[in-house]
Parts: structure tokens; C-alpha cells; sequence
């Protein structure tokens, strides 16, 4: 759904809506963002913004979406895409900007939930697309839906 307006801003349901304002000079990648939730169920993956808040997720439950971990299952995440001499947790240094991993801070969060690479589409509007991880995920759901 497109918004006329030049507000910042956009909303995402998976499985429901993805929309965003068209005057703004982020609009396009607002939009990726919230196509990622709307599409593929990503969550958010930033945790310092004036929208961010504790407690969103309980830390003793795993998220359902396939971007984001607190680690009581990361088994059935991305663990097996994590190379061997990547720390777990992984700490943000350059060394490992492009590097998939178990990065903290993630729905929300500063502590206790984790995303799979330093930046992503689903994090920040820096980076010019989505990580491995929700890349896959977007890839799942459009085999999902052709096959």
C-alpha cells in the first residue's frame, strides 16, 4: 500500500499489508523494509531507536520469525550458516561486517535477542538490501507460494 505523504513512515502484517509514504527521500527503503514483515514475516532487527522497547519478546520463548533468536532454539535458525571460527556471540567489529553470526540486539532489544549480520534492511536504512538470513527467508516464501 502506498501512502501520499512525505512523512518518514511505513507499516508492515505479515501476511496482511506492507505500506509506506511515497514523498519522503527514504520511501523506497522503507518499503523494503516493511515488505520484508509483510512478505516473509521478518521482524525488526534495530533496538535503539525512539520506537524501540524492552520486553517485547520474553527471552525464555523462541521468536517465531526466522530473523531473530534469543537462542532457546537457534538450532532451527541460521546456527548451521554461522562459520566455525565465527564467534558465537559474535561481536560487532569490521572484521565481521559481512559476516553471518549471532549479533545482540534485535526486536527491540539491546540485550538478549540476537540477528544474524552486523547490518540488514530489516536493522537500519544504511545497507542496500536484506542479510543472508532474510534473504533466505524471503526465498522460502516465494518457493512456498510457486511450488
Amino acid at each position: 500500500m502506498l501512502i501520499n505523504s512525505n512523512k518518514y513512515g511505513g507499516g508492515g502484517v505479515y501476511n496482511y499489508y506492507s505500506g509506506t509514504t511515497v514523498g519522503h527521500p527514504l520511501s523506497p527503503k522503507v518499503f523494503i523494509h516493511e515488505f520484508g514483515h509483510g512478505f516473509a514475516g521478518l521482524a525488526d532487527e534495530y533496538y535503539s531507536s525512539d520506537v524501540a522497547y524492552d520486553e517485547f519478546y520474553p527471552l525464555n520463548v523462541e521468536p517465531w520469525e526466522p530473523n531473530i533468536t534469543t537462542m532457546v532454539n537457534f538450532d532451527s535458525k541460521w546456527k548451521k550458516s554461522v562459520a566455525k571460527e565465527t564467534p558465537i556471540p559474535t561481536p560487532a567489529e569490521d572484521k565481521y561486517k559481512n559476516t553471518t553470526g549471532l549479533f545482540e540486539g534485535g526486536g527491540y532489544s539491546a540485550k538478549g535477542i540476537f540477528r544474524s549480520e552486523m547490518d540488514c534492511r530489516m536493522k537500519s536504512n544504511g545497507p542496500k538490501g536484506y542479510c543472508t538470513v532474510c534473504r533466505e527467508a524471503i526465498k522460502k516464501m516465494i518457493e512456498f507460494y510457486i511450488k
